[in-house]
């Protein structure tokens, strides 16, 4: 995501939640084990994690409701999450 996006995604946030507030973060990545472990590590050990698999298997979407404590707090998971090679944030 350029930085252009990274400050209209924070416009957003700002106008559209008080914060701290419960975000969700979803990813899709390609099945493999690091891939998993690096978008684990980017959240609080203790945070739950939603997963489900393709039904070819070859991909996992995840799905992350965290409590948030600002926009930029959401904006940094999204800017460490951009350099997991094949990672799509939707």
């Amino acid at each position: 995501m350029d930085p252009e996006k990274y400050n209209q995604l924070r416009e957003q946030l700002i106008e559209s939640a008080q914060w701290p507030a419960l975000y969700m973060f979803k990813f899709i990545i390609p099945n493999k084990e690091d891939k998993l472990e690096a978008v684990k590590a980017l959240f609080p050990a203790e945070t739950q994690f939603a997963f489900k698999t393709s039904k070819d298997i070859r991909f996992i979407s995840i799905t992350v409701k965290i409590i948030m404590k600002d926009a930029d707090a959401v904006i940094a998971i999204y800017e460490q999450a951009k350099h997991i090679e094949g990672l799509i944030a939707l």
